[in-house]
C-alpha cells in the first residue's frame, strides 16, 4: 500500500539585496524628478501671477529693450535671435545628435530627445496662455512672450550636452556652453524680445526637462542593450 507523500514547503526566495550604489542612484533619481516637478509648478505659478500683475523688473526690462544699443551688444542679441529660427534649430539639433552618437552612446542620444520636449512644452504654454498683459501694451511686442523659447531651448538642449560632456571628462566644452546659456537671458532682454519674467520662466522650464533627461541618463539600463553604443567604427575596432 502506497502512502501519500507529505508536501515539503520550500523556503521563499530571499529578496535581492539592494547595493549601496543602487540605493544612491535611486535616491538621486527621486531628487532629480522632485526638483523637476517643483520647477514645472513654479513655471505654472509664475504664469498665473503674470496674468494679474507685472513681474518685478519687467517695466525696466521693457524700457531697456526699446532703448538704443551699442554695436557689439546689438550683434550679440542678433546671434541669439538666430538660435530660435526653425531651420537653424533643426541644424543645431542634428549637430548635437551626431556629437552624442559618436562621443557618448545610445542612451545619451535618447536623452537629447527628452530635453527637446522642453521646446514643445514651451509652445503649448504659449498657445494656451497667449502673451502676458504687459507684453500686449508694449509697442514693440511681437507674438507671445512667456516663456522665452530661446532660453528654454538653450537651457534644456545645450545644458544637456554640457552635462554629458562633463560626464565624459571634458571641461572646456561644458564651460563654454554654460557661458552661452547664461548669456541667453540677458541677450533676449537687451534685444527687446523678452522680459525678465519670460527668461526666468525659460530657465525654469528648460531646467525641469534637463533634470528629467539627466535622471534618465543616470539610470542604468538593463538587459543586452545596457552596453549598446552607437559608435562610428574605426580601424582599431575593425582589427
Amino acid at each position: 500500500m502506497l502512502t501519500p507523500r507529505t508536501p515539503v514547503e520550500r523556503p521563499a526566495p530571499a529578496a535581492a539585496a539592494v547595493s549601496p550604489r543602487g540605493a544612491r542612484r535611486t535616491a538621486l533619481r527621486h531628487r532629480l524628478l522632485t526638483g523637476s516637478a517643483v520647477l514645472l509648478l513654479a513655471v505654472i505659478a509664475e504664469r498665473w501671477f503674470l496674468a494679474s500683475q507685472p513681474f518685478p523688473g519687467d517695466g525696466w526690462a521693457a524700457q531697456i529693450g526699446m532703448s538704443h544699443k551699442a554695436w557689439p551688444i546689438w550683434e550679440i542679441t542678433r546671434v541669439y535671435q538666430q538660435v530660435g529660427r526653425p531651420l537653424v534649430a533643426v541644424g543645431e539639433v542634428a549637430l548635437l545628435l551626431g556629437w552624442l552618437w559618436q562621443r557618448a552612446g545610445r542612451r545619451e542620444t535618447h536623452g537629447l530627445l527628452i530635453v527637446l520636449l522642453a521646446s514643445a512644452t514651451c509652445g503649448v504654454i504659449k498657445i494656451l496662455c497667449g502673451p502676458t498683459p504687459l507684453w500686449m501694451v508694449l509697442d514693440h511686442h511681437v507674438g507671445t512672450n512667456f516663456p522665452s523659447g530661446v532660453v528654454t531651448f538653450m537651457t534644456a538642449t545645450v545644458g544637456y550636452v554640457a552635462l554629458v560632456a562633463w560626464r565624459l571628462g571634458r571641461r572646456l566644452l561644458p564651460l563654454g556652453l554654460t557661458i552661452a546659456i547664461l548669456g541667453a537671458g540677458p541677450a533676449r532682454v537687451l534685444g527687446g524680445q523678452h522680459l525678465i519674467s519670460d527668461v526666468l520662466g525659460g530657465y525654469m522650464l528648460g531646467s525641469a526637462w534637463l533634470l528629467i533627461a539627466y535622471s534618465y541618463v543616470t539610470t542604468q539600463a538593463r538587459g543586452w542593450h545596457a552596453k549598446a553604443r552607437w559608435r562610428v567604427p574605426t580601424l582599431e575596432t575593425l582589427d
